[in-house]
């Protein structure tokens, strides 16, 4: 084993990798906002819909942070990684659009000298967050206010939470409005209790694994992995069986995500340096309506206020994470 010094760093992505965002009901790849050359979102907003764009910050608490040989999943990842972080407390990984982070708490390393890591792995809550600002060019409701800037007011999701019609109440926003100087942006959580089926999103499930994605998407190394656990040695369960989107309910409690290294990383006598990259590009989903009589993705009808002239953003929710590594 060679010891390493890690240089603790979280760095933005600036392309989407492999970018899938969760929804309650389903995980599929949304469009990206489209975006005038002010870089306000200018997406028709006269009926309900969705689109992903960057957070000002995204944040997990990992458990565990590995390099595998192999791509990773709940049942081999302690024999084909080799752990960098690996504690009962979380370390904080936040990411800042824009910025290189310094991490504490990772310490000295050890890894194996002469081996190709091909994958990355961690081991984190299944409660993760989102920081967002974004502006229109015309007014939009917010929980409380109205204006051309909205951000992240510190709501969340659950998909546990299956509370009919909840976007008719605007305490149940996650999404202010208002002045750009009135913006307060607050981190926005998720608890991710079921993922959409790889095979049919219209079924709850305990994972969702593409083994091929990378080959599909024409990177170097192969596919990535979301398995959901219920401790760091298994997989979780649902309550109810079979599953179904009316009572998703697991006992889950960590997220265990496998993502490509492109290129490998391999460790040799000179090696010294680990950089992480965690990916804060379309790391967010705005879902709007401009119109109350309309839902999506299980958000049934929207507040009386919402309409073809004023808009409503209710909410902003994670959108997909990568993370990359490079070795010097």
């Amino acid at each position: 084993m060679k010891n390493l010094n890690i240089f603790k760093a979280i760095t933005l992505f600036s392309a989407i990798i492999f970018l899938q965002a969760f929804s309650a009901t389903e995980v599929k790849a949304y469009t990206n906002c489209n975006f005038n050359s002010d870089n306000q979102i200018t997406d028709d907003m006269s009926s309900y819909g969705e689109c992903m764009a960057d957070p000002t910050h995204r944040k997990v608490l990992a458990y565990k942070v590995g390099l595998c040989t192999e791509l990773p999943y709940a049942t081999n990842y302690k024999q084909v990684c080799d752990f960098i972080y690996d504690k009962t407390t979380p370390i904080e990984l936040e990411a800042i659009k824009n910025a290189s982070v310094s991490v504490a708490g990772f310490g000295e390393i050890s890894l194996t000298e002469g081996t190709e890591y091909t994958h990355s792995m961690v081991l984190i809550s299944n409660k993760t967050y989102v920081k967002s600002l974004i502006s229109f060019p015309s007014d939009r409701h917010g929980t409380s206010g109205t204006g051309k800037w909205c951000w992240s007011n510190g709501g969340g999701v659950t998909t546990k939470d299956r509370t009919p019609n909840p976007m008719t109440v605007k305490s149940n926003f996650s999404v202010e409005c208002g002045l750009e100087s009135e913006a307060n942006p607050q981190y926005n959580y998720e608890i991710n209790n079921a993922f959409g089926s790889a095979v049919d999103t219209s079924i709850p499930a305990l994972e969702r694994n593409f083994p091929t994605w990378a080959a599909e998407a024409s990177y170097t190394n192969r596919g990535w992995t979301n398995e959901l656990m219920s401790d760091e040695n298994t997989k979780a369960v649902f309550e109810t069986t079979p599953p179904n989107w009316n009572t998703p309910n697991t006992n889950s409690v960590y997220w265990l995500a496998g993502r490509s290294i492109n290129p490998s990383v391999f460790v040799n006598a000179n090696t010294s340096i680990l950089d992480l990259k965690f990916l804060v590009s379309y790391g967010s989903v705005v879902w709007y309506s401009g119109d109350a009589n309309t839902g999506g993705d299980g958000a049934g009808n929207w507040h009386t206020d919402c309409d073809d002239t004023t808009p409503c953003v209710g909410r902003i929710r994670i959108g997909g994470f990568d993370m990359n590594v490079s070795a010097k």
